[in-house]
């Protein structure tokens, strides 16, 4: 199946630990005030809405790149399995499937399409020419029975600026929008491109996204500027001006889209809204998660556009386990009197793990008399308050606003100090053997993570491993590296420390991710004490200064450029995020083909510094409700359903998952597909042997090291190593300083 498909939300392969952040958007920049935290624990009978899944429409293997609305009938430009594209209309109940032919390559791809009211379909199609080379770019009408209209040549346009178109839309009055980097332009087979509202109108406009025609025949226009600033603007077209900017500028939505009645929507993680004119507002009337829908399942290919027929019939793209296959549901809001009442349990976090939500939602679903309420921070913060929004969440704990289920993943290292304050149940006795949660066998080292003093006061469902991995022949025998060790890499292979780390961050960025390996060396919260000032951090700090001064300006790092310095031999040191196990299959046969060695960060006490990344919850000791959560926890553990990353804690099931890797892979295996840099082409990954598998296993248990990273600490230490850094201070001072401030805020914090 052809890799290349309607671009959307790009996803950019970044070589950086993710330390304490899973990916969220702020739709809202402000504080969660206590009305809201009130709301949050309700169900808001009104924004329920049912899913139903559309089947029979699509051939085999086919999947859906584009979806609207064209007149009465859904439209939608599809791909089969043999990557050639086609054009399929429907009725909105499914029935009288309609389809022409597009035809194609394989390697052929959209990347954005309109539909008109008579069934006709407007690509920016892309035909692509070989490998190294441009692909040319046209803008295609294309009627219902899949023959084009018209097919107009934008290729030197797209060339000379890649962002110059990245939407279409479709205007009675006007015909077909086009945002473009020179504003609206309108485009036809006689006149080709024309400019209908200048990009004057749109202050410091970077690129348009959306363009949506509102009942007046004014235009409703969404552009982000220079900073990725969200702006909504509404245009008066025929005088060529902005008739004003919204009020919900400030918010960030992922797709605007209309119903037949010029009804103007907009989706984001959170759920569906629809634009009130009058007040100049979106007003959700579609929350995923109070109707038990998985947003990421839609949210996360919203790209591919939806077909709004009105406020209580919408359908949408659909995409299961985050795979490429994407298919029809319809969205159908059900009566507030046919909501049945059950007993509200709350979640909190921020930025609250998908498989966590997901198998919460299957809860929701199967339960006739609870409903897990997700209380999530991100929602109410943009993620530059991320700092305020700790500190809120960090209040709201120890003021009794506790959630019956905490999300620590996120935090700061502060698990313990709930612990301390009282906040957390101990599990001990739910874990202990002939207890409800008894019979769950977990990994050693995840199991002694879960404590404190000796009692379990979290629990951990899965887990990442993050380490440092380098080719066997240069760890030497060793299980870990000095600096040294590192130097005479280095300076063996002639490359410098950038490229040797494959790392594009510079010197305070690494201070601060490369924490998270080293922070139980140097400070300890329990027993009040930190060791800045020792041998072992003014290396730390000789090491970090060896990177970069400043971080390269990039707009995006492609799949495969990261791993091409390792495959050049520049590359020797190599971070490792293991969410699967063939992720290790991935680095032994494509980046370093040959054997791997888990050497963890380099430091000189001879440790071999590897973190475990798990999500970590904990659970309210003055929760009502023990009894339904002790469920909740062990279908947590024990679920069957797929996960998009990470292992199970389970030890049962973390074998099973590593055993998965020594059989041939099936062919709709995504993970075992990969990249392949040196080809160009995606490669199927072969079983690794049972060899492979124990030495993973082994290291895995081996780390006893969670992230809790900690951004007070980790701010002290960015700040006044940057003295260091620009020559101003010695190592020696800056570790002195560190060791001082470290202390205050220990002690007034543990």
């Amino acid at each position: 199946m052809g890799k290349r498909n309607i671009i959307g939300k790009t996803t950019s392969i970044i070589l950086a630990l993710t330390l304490c952040i899973t990916s969220f958007t702020g739709c809202g920049k402000r504080k969660i005030t206590d009305e809201d935290f009130a709301n949050a624990k309700q169900i808001d009978k009104n924004c329920i809405f049912k899913q139903e899944d559309f089947t029979g429409i699509l051939g085999e293997g086919d999947t859906v790149k584009a979806l609207g609305r064209s007149g009465d009938k859904i439209a939608a430009v599809c791909q089969t399995v043999s990557g050639e594209y086609k054009y399929i209309s429907f009725n909105p109940d499914g029935s009288d499937v309609q389809t022409g032919n597009i035809g194609g390559k394989e390697d052929d791809y959209i990347t954005a399409t309109a539909f008109d009211n008579e069934g006709n379909a407007y690509l920016i199609y892309h035909e692509f020419k070989g490998e190294d080379a441009i692909a040319d770019a046209f803008i295609e009408k294309i009627d219902p029975t899949g023959n084009a209209v018209y097919k107009i040549d934008i290729t030197k346009e797209v060339t000379d600026d890649p962002s110059f178109i990245r939407c279409l839309g479709w205007s009675d009055k006007y015909g077909l929008l086009c945002g473009t980097t020179a504003g609206i332009q309108t485009c036809d087979e006689q006149n080709g491109l024309k400019v209908l509202a200048d990009k004057k109108l749109f202050g410091g406009m970077e690129a348009i996204t959306s363009v949506v025609e509102l009942p007046d025949n004014k235009l409703f226009v969404g552009y982000f500027d220079s900073d990725y600033n969200d702006f909504f603007v509404a245009v008066d077209a025929d005088n060529n001006k902005a008739d004003k900017k919204l009020a919900d500028s400030k918010d960030s939505y992922y797709k605007l889209f209309n119903d037949k009645d010029g009804n103007i929507y907009a989706e984001d993680s959170y759920g569906i809204y629809k634009y009130d004119n009058e007040a100049d507002k979106f007003n959700k009337i579609l929350d995923y998660r109070d109707s038990s829908i998985v947003s990421d399942d839609i949210d996360m290919i919203a790209w591919v556009g939806f077909a709004g027929l009105s406020e209580k019939e919408i359908i949408a793209p659909y995409s299961k386990d985050e795979s490429e296959s994407v298919s029809f549901v319809k969205l159908t809001k059900v009566n507030p009197e046919d909501v049945g009442d059950k007993t509200v349990i709350t979640l909190s976090g921020i930025g609250i793990d998908n498989d966590i939500v997901s198998q919460i939602m299957e809860f929701n679903r199967t339960s006739d008399k609870y409903v897990i309420k997700i209380i999530d921070y991100s929602e109410f913060y943009d993620y530059n308050d991320f700092e305020q929004m700790i500190k809120q969440f960090n209040l709201d704990l120890t003021s009794g606003n506790a959630a019956d289920i905490i999300c620590f993943s996120g935090m700061d290292a502060s698990v313990r100090n709930y612990v301390d304050k009282g906040i957390l149940l101990d599990l001990t006795p739910a874990f202990d053997k002939g207890g409800p949660l008894g019979d769950i066998e977990l990994l050693p080292n995840i199991a002694e993570m879960m404590k404190y003093n000796g009692k379990t006061y979290t629990f951990i469902p899965s887990f990442d491993v993050n380490t440092y991995v380098v080719k066997s022949e240069n760890a030497n025998g060793k299980t870990s590296l000095t600096y040294d060790d590192c130097d005479k890499l280095i300076q063996s292979a002639g490359t410098d420390y950038k490229d040797a780390f494959g790392s594009i961050s510079d010197r305070t960025d690494l201070c601060s991710y490369l924490w998270a390996f080293y922070g139980d060396e140097f400070f300890d919260l329990k027993n009040k004490k930190c060791n800045f000032d020792t041998p072992e951090f003014i290396s730390f700090l000789n090491f970090v200064n060896k990177f970069p001064e400043e971080e390269e300006e990039v707009d995006y790092v492609m799949e495969g450029d990261i791993e091409q310095v390792y495959i050049e031999g520049r590359g020797i040191f190599y971070h490792a995020d293991f969410r699967d196990i063939w992720e290790y299959a991935r680095l032994k046969q494509v980046v370093f083909n040959g054997d791997v060695e888990f050497v963890g960060c380099p430091n000189d006490s001879g440790k071999n510094l590897a973190v475990i990344a798990g999500t970590t919850l904990g659970v309210n000791s003055k929760t009502e409700h023990k009894d339904v959560i002790y469920d909740l926890i062990k279908e947590l553990m024990n679920s069957d359903q797929k996960r998009s990353s990470g292992f199970s804690s389970v030890k049962a099931k973390f074998e099973e998952e590593l055993q998965e890797a020594t059989k041939e892979p099936a062919d709709n295996n995504s993970d075992a597909e990969v990249y392949d840099p040196a080809s160009g082409d995606f490669v199927k990954l072969k079983p690794l042997s049972q060899e492979d598998i124990k030495k993973f296993y082994d290291y895995a248990v081996s780390i006893n090291s969670s992230i809790e990273f900690d951004t007070e600490i980790s701010g002290i230490i960015c700040e006044e190593a940057s003295a260091f850094f620009a020559g101003q201070k010695s190592a020696e001072e800056v570790a002195k300083i560190i060791q001082k401030r470290v202390t205050i805020y220990i002690n007034e914090n543990s």
